[in-house]
């Protein structure tokens, strides 16, 4: 009798010991982590640069961000959507252009937009002139080191008219 107690005790405290941890893993000692360790990160914290992103729907510059970021994310991943790609180039591209890309990639066998094989890892989107039609310096950079820099020159009426290599 006495080993068969001993067994339930020995289950009971297995049990509440593992519910402890659990508890105190999910909640208890995460509470408990970030009060300590905060005043050891807020210096990190304070140092680090707060990231924004902002744009305006009349702003050509945004325009010109906006069609590479969603274009980018669009070919990202195990499953590039081609569709998505496509219905990217139809609202922003003009259809003098796309023809224009559509020879260049026949031609290069690489994608005209990012003038590349590959997807970039990080893009910046820069204002070069404004005046009749905006031009923006477009730099494409990918995590092995290589950068691409695009001249894209988008119009009022937010189409983009040209897309060429700065060299």
């Amino acid at each position: 009798m006495h080993g068969n107690t001993s067994g339930r005790r020995s289950f009971r405290r297995i049990a509440a010991v593992t519910a402890g941890l659990a508890l105190g893993l999910g909640l208890g000692v995460s509470a408990h982590a970030s009060q300590t360790d905060a005043p050891h990160r807020a210096p990190l914290a304070a140092a680090a640069k707060q990231r924004t992103v902002s744009g305006k729907a009349d702003d050509a510059l945004t325009g010109i961000a906006d069609f590479y970021g969603a274009y980018i994310d669009a070919q990202n991943g195990s499953d590039p959507n081609s569709k998505l790609m496509n219905d990217l180039r139809a609202h922003y591209l003009d259809s003098a252009l796309s023809k224009k890309l559509a020879a260049w990639e026949r031609t290069n066998h690489a994608d005209g937009v990012l003038r590349a094989q590959s997807i970039p890892a990080r893009w910046t989107v820069a204002e070069k002139s404004k005046g009749d039609a905006t031009e923006a310096l477009v730099t494409l950079s990918w995590g092995m080191g290589g950068t691409v820099k695009l001249s894209v020159v988008m119009t009022p009426n937010h189409r983009i008219v040209s897309i060429s290599p700065v060299k």
